[in-house]
């Protein structure tokens, strides 16, 4: 669905991206990511999300230094985009509200605006 595409986006962003400007830099961790078939990814990215704890550890780790205040934010994307830690099996038209404003407060905090 649409939106897991979008919060897929912004971790890669936020992992291999330091502002802009800046080159990407590469992440072994993730690396293969590019170069598995589609089942294997799928598989490799719910073991990312999956778990709260496992992703709030992995983001913390992994985020360059100028997305790290988007780090409670996208804790909070994952929780809408992936209730409970498992993909959405139906369509649900309030997480595209949700993840709205969810953006919007981060876009308000004074942490991103720094």
């Amino acid at each position: 669905m649409i939106w897991s595409l979008f919060f897929w986006v912004l971790f890669w962003i936020c992992i291999h991206y330091n502002g802009p400007g800046n080159r990407s830099r590469t992440m072994p961790e993730f690396e293969k990511w590019n170069y598995v078939d589609m089942e294997e990814l799928a598989k490799l990215k719910l073991g990312t999300i999956s778990e709260e704890d496992v992703f709030r550890s992995t983001v913390e780790a992994n985020f360059t230094e100028y997305h790290e205040s988007l780090v409670p934010w996208v804790l909070e994307l994952r929780k809408v985009v992936f209730p409970n830690g498992r993909i959405r099996k139906k369509e649900d038209r309030g997480v595209y509200l949700r993840m709205r404003q969810i953006l919007r407060s981060a876009q308000q905090d004074e942490k991103v605006l720094a």
